[in-house]
């Protein structure tokens, strides 16, 4: 679904500003990184709710998600298990898919216990709607090495019970790769393997957003980075999962942090609605979005 709107990231509460969103104005993916209710420092001193407080609060502003939601669009919300468990019960079990992003390059050194792994993204669809086809071809993901040694233009023979006919099955292996799964494989944005997107906004030298590879001018200065900011390669695929890369459509970010998922959809030349009630970050995304094509 294609809107006719100019892309912007807006500062204020997201729940005021979705509000004041014309009803006729539709979105084919929302991709929602809320604080996660951990006691992180976004600048608002609104990550450490009572649980049931940041239940109800969720519920809030993923109902102004789907009011603007198109009739086959999904929305995607980031979140540790235990914590958006709590949100998915409201949900009919029908209506939702849980996702997990796995990655192996983070952990939390003075931690004596189970390092975490992954994160949970859930997936929702509007209620009662059949659910949506997914844009399969463009988010194929590699076959294993023993797949295509093993199986891959093998027959296997019919079983009793298997897919209720008398058919062999043949494992073709596609030319674009496997069928995307559920769990997504893609490295967080820790130590070395992430500074390539860790854009930063100098406090002490103002002007525009800076690419990593100026940090080493600003090493005593006072910055800021956002401190949940997620890969390109995971935003562009939830995008594209949905989204035909060819016809284009609209992603709405509640959450816009440091407007990482926004240059993506800028990459793809896909429209894009934004907003974050961190007056400081909205000017660093902005600033990014204006430098980004600078620094290619």
């Amino acid at each position: 679904m294609k809107n006719n709107f100019k892309s912007k990231i807006i500062q204020g509460d997201a729940i005021s500003l979705l509000k004041k969103i014309p009803k006729n104005l539709k979105f084919d993916v929302v991709i929602a990184d809320p604080p996660y209710n951990i006691g992180k420092d976004f600048g608002n001193n609104n990550d450490n709710m009572y649980i049931d407080e940041y239940v109800s609060w969720s519920k809030k502003w993923i109902s102004e998600c789907f009011r603007h939601l198109s009739p086959n669009g999904l929305i995607y919300i980031y979140g540790f298990h235990e914590i958006l468990a709590r949100i998915s019960v409201k949900f009919p079990i029908d209506e939702q898919r849980w996702l997990a992003w796995h990655y192996t390059n983070k952990i939390i050194p003075s931690s004596k216990f189970w390092q975490r792994s992954h994160e949970a993204i859930l997936c929702l669809w509007q209620p009662k709607n059949k659910r949506p086809s997914l844009e399969i071809d463009q988010i194929r993901e590699p076959y294993t090495e023993s797949f295509l040694k093993n199986a891959a233009g093998k027959v296997r023979k019919n079983t009793k019970g298997r897919f209720g006919d008398s058919k062999d099955t043949i494992y073709n292996a596609n030319k674009n790769g496997a069928m995307p799964r559920d769990v997504i494989h893609i490295p967080a944005l820790a130590g070395g393997a992430g500074r390539s997107e860790r854009w930063f906004y100098c406090r002490d030298c103002k002007g525009p957003a800076r690419p990593p590879k100026d940090l080493s001018k600003h090493l005593n200065c006072n910055i800021l980075k956002h401190p949940t900011q997620k890969p390109m390669e995971l935003t562009k695929k939830l995008i594209l999962s949905r989204i035909n890369k060819k016809i284009k459509g609209n992603l709405l970010v509640p959450f816009a942090g440091s407007g990482s998922e926004c240059i993506v959809a800028k990459k793809l030349g896909i429209s894009f609605m934004a907003t974050e009630i961190n007056p400081e970050y909205v000017k660093f995304a902005k600033s990014w979005l204006r430098n980004y094509d600078k620094y290619k």
